[in-house]
């Protein structure tokens, strides 16, 4: 935290308030209810394969996620109270969103860069 009068950046304000970014967590892939709105969004912006198929993925990819209480600085989301996010060293690229034992979304670079050209198209 810094001292002195100078202003608290948004790393130190979010230390603060979510505590470490890395959690020791471990989810049994088993036990996690993938939604169906995870499973459309993972066939809609990581790749488009049968539900099944997705399914199929995504428990892989639960299966070596790493958790965190706050996502990496390239998935630019608003924070969810009790939403973890996992990132596999499978796919680096997808960010699966939990929340209690759901999975409830997916999110992709790739997904997230789009938005964000749509967003700046609409802008101007």
């Amino acid at each position: 935290m810094t001292t002195h009068g100078i202003l608290p950046t948004r790393d130190d304000i979010l230390a603060l308030a979510l505590g470490p970014a890395d959690i020791d967590r471990t989810h049994d892939p088993a036990d996690i209810v993938l939604s169906t709105h995870a499973v459309q969004r993972y066939r809609e912006r990581v790749e488009g394969v049968s539900r099944r198929l997705a399914a199929r993925r995504l428990r892989r990819l639960l299966a070596s996620a790493r958790w965190r209480s706050r996502p990496l600085p390239w998935t630019d989301v608003v924070l969810h109270p009790g939403a973890v996010y996992g990132y596999s060293p499978d796919r680096p690229d997808v960010c699966l969103l939990l929340n209690g034992r759901v999975l409830v979304t997916v999110l992709s670079r790739r997904f997230l860069r789009r938005s964000a050209a749509v967003s700046r198209a609409v802008a101007r």
